[in-house]
């Protein structure tokens, strides 16, 4: 039973708080269990107003009762609360964005939500938690200043929504296709950042949308053509095809898309890299699928016809027993014929010495296929 895994993560799929995607657990989103409330709904339940009002305040009128006693005591090594899981600390909007996304539309329940906190209801875990509720619907209001407020816009015609909330059944988001394209375009537009390497070749918003693409491919099953059907007259075509020309549907991580970006052009002609390739710890060869137990590996990056491997090691991999366990892997890899490399966020930020290292690998890899 891992950090993502287990009964906990399992039950959780089984209630929709897990979106369907084709990536593992830790590439999808949990809802939060704990969902706010309309404060006058609760006074009319009976519940105490002094109980009410010491509850935490989402927006005017709507409040967040407590987790269920004992909820929060999880078993060791655990993620998973009622809060839900994601990859990112909300900051100074104290909430994760689902939850916000509820308790404004409990104030507003005609708005449909979009952008960041629609791909977060798609399962997106990763860079929407630090952004504002944007909501669509036919009325017009007026945007209040302040952190936590929502964001309101007029709804379009045509806007394909979606009811995917399992603990808000009536709650709508746009589709997952369009909210693709509305945070592409606020990633192009330069209005949503966060730290990324330099890439060769690429700028900085070429590199976010593209990590952005893979990680949505991962939190759902949308492919290239529907991402392309909901983004007309959101993204301009020419760019959207240079962003899907460079995604990857088997990027597991952002920093995992980082370093394919950085090799793409290091192999030699007539070779290319696949991502979440199976090898066989056996023989070494390369496994079309495999069942719980086989003894076998999947790198992040791998070039089947040289035989090298490409790891990107992410925070997990810092203890002595899982340093013990990658140089196992290493030296095993290297007894079946393969050249394997490990690649952490360091030697990311120093690409000269990453592409020495790959680049004997490949060396060392060609001399052995002679």
């Amino acid at each position: 039973m891992g950090t993502f895994g287990g009964h906990l993560w399992i039950n959780a799929e089984r209630q929709g708080r897990i979106r369907p995607g084709r990536g593992p657990y830790f590439t999808r989103r949990v809802y939060p269990s704990r969902a706010p409330r309309r404060r006058r709904d609760l006074l009319a339940d009976g519940t105490p107003r002094r109980k009410v009002d010491s509850w935490e305040r989402l927006a005017s009128g709507i409040v967040l009762p407590p987790a269920p006693r004992g909820a929060s005591s999880l078993p060791p090594g655990h993620r998973l609360g009622p809060g839900g899981w994601s990859a990112e600390d909300p900051g100074r909007l104290a909430w994760d964005i689902l939850t916000r996304l509820r308790a404004h539309w409990l104030s507003t329940p005609d708005s449909v939500g979009a952008g960041w906190c629609a791909i977060a209801a798609h399962g997106m875990p990763y860079w929407a938690d630090s952004e504002p509720v944007l909501l669509l619907s036919e009325r017009r209001r007026r945007n209040r200043t302040g952190a936590g407020t929502a964001t309101h816009r007029q709804l379009a015609d045509g806007t394909r929504t979606v009811a995917i909330d399992p603990l808000f059944p009536s709650l709508e988001v746009v589709d997952a296709g369009t909210a693709v394209a509305q945070c592409v375009a606020t990633i192009r537009a330069g209005k949503k950042t966060w730290w990324v390497p330099e890439v060769p070749g690429l700028d900085d918003r070429e590199v976010r949308a593209i990590q952005f693409i893979d990680a949505a491919y991962q939190c759902t099953h949308l492919d290239t053509d529907s991402i392309r059907s909901r983004a007309r007259n959101i993204v301009d075509r020419r760019t959207l095809d240079g962003l899907l020309g460079l995604c990857d549907l088997g990027a597991q991580s952002p920093m995992e898309t980082i370093t394919r970006l950085v090799l793409r052009d290091e192999l030699p002609a007539g070779h290319s890299w696949t991502s979440q390739v199976t090898i066989s710890l056996d023989n070494g060869t390369v496994r079309r699928q495999s069942a719980p137990g086989d003894n076998v590996t999947t790198p992040d990056l791998a070039c089947t016809s040289l035989r090298v491997a490409v790891y990107y090691d992410g925070n997990h991999h810092s203890s002595e027993e899982q340093k013990l366990r990658d140089f196992r892997l290493y030296q095993r890899l290297k007894s079946l014929g393969w050249e394997a490399v490990r690649i952490d966020k360091e030697l990311l930020r120093d690409r000269r010495e990453m592409l020495e290292q790959v680049g004997y690998a490949i060396q060392v890899a060609r001399r052995n296929a002679t």
